[in-house]
């Protein structure tokens, strides 16, 4: 008895051929959502340095003895140090002692120091057009806080 010897695709190799098959198109979902997030993700991280730099500030006005605004800068006196934030190019810098280069924050378009009362308002606004304002409070006296430091 001669037997058939077919070559070709058996019921299970199809089924296995389709379930890999929508295993790679069930991925296709999440590559463009990836690919779509690659400016959420930066501005998140604007976000959180937005964050981390605002609490740097707010502890140094804080404790500062002095806070000057002058020329688009803060200038904080804590003891015997002098403490300056202002704009380096697309960045905001902290300078010690007008020493250092301490990068804070980063891709800003414009950045906007004022004086209130009894503290000083940041106001910021970052390549994606995001604003963020924050107004930081001091609890020294109206007088000392904005003497020369």
């Amino acid at each position: 008895m001669k037997r058939l010897h077919n070559k070709g695709f058996t019921f299970i190799e199809m089924i296995l051929a389709f379930s890999i098959f929508l295993i790679i198109v069930s991925l296709f979902p999440l590559f463009f959502q990836v690919i779509s997030q690659n400016g959420f993700v930066e501005e998140r991280i604007q976000k959180m340095e937005w964050e981390v730099f605002i609490a740097q500030v707010k502890k140094e006005v804080r404790m500062s003895d002095s806070l000057k605004i002058e020329n688009n800068r803060i200038m904080l006196k804590i003891g015997k140090e002098s403490i300056m934030y202002e704009r380096y190019g697309t960045n905001i810098r902290r300078r010690v002692d007008a020493a250092g280069h301490e990068i804070m924050l980063q891709d800003i378009k414009t950045v906007m120091f004022e004086k209130v009362i009894k503290g000083v308002r940041i106001s910021v606004e970052d390549k994606y057009n995001q604003s963020e304002s924050v107004i930081i409070r001091s609890v020294v006296d109206e007088e000392s806080l904005y003497a020369a430091p």
